[in-house]
């Protein structure tokens, strides 16, 4: 039988407040609720209805959590207030915890919803329980022996005449060891402020005192208190005695550290994370402009990081970045700040830095330590480091800058080859914003229909028909600029555009193929990050099906790096294709990876000898002969052989002599618009006929 509940929801999202719902039903609850989103509609709703707990999103348009508290205090109803929200920080989370809220959840962590809310609804069960207890003890003393909390009585000196059981419980002192002692003898003497100064100046005044203090039991351990002191006064107003209610708050006081620790500091290796780091590198700015001097920051990557982490697994990588932040903490002064950003990002801020050369033997310093091998599941792995260093007020002096700058120059380094230390420049600086005006402008590109298809044709040497055609993007901006695609096929790979473009691109090669029977196949460059999509073969076998085509007039040209890749994902789609009936070709055949044992275990159907042989051959012996090799190879796998780039009539002769049967190039026919492909095929075919 499901359980009722009633919620009050402030919440701003349908969505947000449904799966809430949802997560209810689900743990066997029959919850009715209503959702407000100003304070109008929250006060109407407290006044209205009664609740078993309110769930607040942290900020909502012109109201937050922090308001509706208020609004709930102010109702005077007791009642569990939870946060619900996927933005909210933990000092601002530890501050309204410390103005009555019970709990905060992150809206990704739902399974925590029901655990947090039966334990709040258990706890303001027992608030209620606590309150009735304390409001009778004003009456009747006899109740206290049965109170919840810790109940002590004082005379008007603050001697103590009285402590109930749970005194003697939560304390570990006996009621005969506490008769006779101050209220605050069991106070902890090391703690840096005194709050019971406060509670007698004010208790004393016949006001009642609320707050926190640091105690310690019995046996030497320390805990909180939430202590509420009251003074009684008899007839003629006179204060006569005391009465401090005292709540364990450890557990509170602990997650409340815990929370200020995970906002500072990364729970892996201990260092300081970003925020923490922003803050230093603040200090270390006011500090250099202070004293006219200095600060550096050191951006320290790990290179190879990820393999290890894939080969090994997480737990290897965990062990081997604490292994790294060791290492970096020795090459540091104490007065620095070692950081760990995320992943295998590292960063040293050198405050009062003697310019770039204290930078420097501190970057020299981290590319020594990361020349030792790192011992891991009882073999040695080399991860070296790449550095990059940005220093104040030469290269900015502000900290978000100063860090990017950092990042710049690390990235830097990695391209000259890594295992080494890069300083920011002007010149990386201009590149990067080259670099992020073509990103942003490629984001728009397939909108703008600034990305088109051009195709070359692949011919046969032996009658001058054209085999296949071979779709190449390009991109030519709205002002008329034709962007190389070596120049932003990289880019999007980078920033995951290359799936959305390579679909397009697969689409448009369809409709093609749909409206132009004529032409036997068009081939298709398909990027390795695509081969890694769950999906990819099976979303080919779809627009296939789509556009009423048969598989085998689709081709997709994979790299040789795909030959090397031990992703599954990778393996999976190369056999699904195969499986469906599309053509798989190894692309520029020869630069990368080249190995018979990895062409038989992929089921390619031809592979392209890459253009830089075929222009070396007619004059460069081993060239020729690497041609040779690969034709001979080809024709043993029973594999078709493609020679790419041929331009030259000499290139041309020499293939045919070596038995090559089909090749592209500038020769046969540059890349062109669909509508220009008659008369390049024409052409193409007739100089090769002409040459037989």
């Amino acid at each position: 039988m499901k359980v009722p509940i009633s919620l009050l929801l402030v919440e701003d999202s349908e969505d947000d407040a449904e799966l809430v719902v949802m997560e209810l039903v689900r743990s066997g609850y029959s919850p009715s609720f209503r959702r407000v989103e100003s304070a109008a509609a929250l006060r109407a709703a407290l006044e209205e209805t009664e609740w078993d707990a309110v769930l607040s999103d942290f900020r909502l348009p012109g109201f937050g959590a922090e308001q509706a508290l208020a609004i709930l205090h102010e109702s005077g109803k007791d009642l569990p207030f939870i946060i619900l929200s996927g933005v909210v920080g933990a000092e601002e989370a530890v501050q309204l915890l410390k103005r009555g809220a019970h709990d905060f959840l992150n809206k990704d962590s739902l399974a925590r919803l029901i655990p947090a809310l039966e334990r709040e609804l258990r706890e303001a069960k027992e608030r209620r329980q606590r309150r009735r207890a304390e409001e009778e003890l004003r009456i009747l003393s006899l109740a206290v022996q049965q109170s919840p909390i810790s109940v002590m009585i004082t005379d008007r000196n603050g001697i103590i005449s009285y402590v109930n059981p749970k005194f003697e419980e939560v304390s570990g002192y006996r009621s005969d060891e506490a008769l006779g002692q101050r209220l605050d003898f069991i106070r902890f003497d090391q703690q840096e402020e005194n709050p019971y100064q406060d509670l007698w100046a004010t208790v004393r005044s016949g006001v009642e005192w609320r707050g926190e203090c640091c105690n310690q039991r019995a046996d030497g351990q320390i805990f909180w208190e939430y202590i509420t002191v009251s003074p009684l006064k008899n007839a003629l107003g006179a204060v006569t005695h005391f009465v401090a209610v005292k709540e364990d708050i450890t557990v509170r006081r602990s997650y409340e550290e815990y929370l200020r620790r995970q906002a500072h500091f990364d729970p892996l290796t201990g260092l300081p994370n970003r925020m923490l780091l922003l803050d230093r590198v603040d200090q270390a700015i006011v500090q250099a402009q202070r004293n006219r001097g200095k600060a550096a920051v050191l951006c320290v990557d790990l290179d190879r990081f990820k393999h290890v982490n894939d080969t090994l697994g997480h737990a290897a990588g965990d062990a081997l970045l604490k292994e790294a932040a060791n290492r970096l903490a020795g090459c540091a002064r104490e007065s620095d700040t070692i950081a760990r950003l995320a992943g295998d990002e590292f960063v040293l801020l050198l405050p009062g830095v003697d310019g770039s050369v204290g930078a420097q033997r501190v970057a020299q310093r981290v590319v020594d330590a990361f020349a030792l091998p790192f011992g891991l599941e009882g073999q040695e792995h080399f991860v070296t480091a790449s550095i990059g260093i940005a220093l104040f007020p030469d290269d900015g002096v502000e900290r978000q800058l100063l860090l990017r700058n950092a990042d710049l120059a690390m990235y830097k380094a990695k391209e000259l080859g890594r295992n080494g230390y890069q300083f920011f420049t002007a010149d990386i600086n201009i590149r990067m914003q080259e670099r992020l005006a073509l990103e942003a402008r490629l984001r728009n590109a397939l909108r703008r229909q600034e990305l088109h298809l051009h195709f070359q044709p692949i011919m046969d040497l032996r009658n001058g028909q054209a085999i296949a055609l071979e779709a190449l993007l390009r991109w030519i901006t709205a002002d008329g600029i034709s962007v190389p695609p070596d120049q932003f096929v990289p880019v999007a790979e980078e920033i995951g555009l290359i799936r959305e473009i390579g679909d397009w691109a697969a689409r448009k090669a369809c409709e093609l193929l749909r409206d132009r029977p004529e032409i036997p196949r068009v081939a298709l460059n398909v990027s390795p990050r695509q081969l890694r999509v769950a999906g990819f073969a099976d979303r080919m076998g779809e627009l296939l099906a789509e556009h009423g085509l048969p598989a085998e007039r689709l081709e997709l040209e994979i790299t040789e790096s795909v030959l090397m890749d031990d992703a599954s994902e990778a393996e999976a789609n190369l056999r699904r294709l195969n499986e469906i009936g599309i053509r798989l070709v190894v692309d520029d055949f020869g630069t990368g990876y080249s190995s018979l044992a990895y062409l038989r275990r992929y089921p390619f159907k031809a592979l392209k000898i890459d253009r830089s042989f075929v222009n070396a051959a007619p004059r460069d012996a081993n060239a020729a002969r690497l041609v040779e090799a690969v034709l001979a190879m080809a024709r043993g796998l029973g594999l078709d052989a493609v020679a790419e780039g041929v331009e030259t009539a000499e290139q041309l002769n020499f293939l045919r002599r070596r038995g090559c049967e089909m090749a592209q190039g500038f020769l046969l026919g540059r890349p062109q618009p669909v509508e220009k492909l008659p008369a390049t095929l024409e052409a193409a075919g007739r100089m090769l006929r002409d040459t037989l």
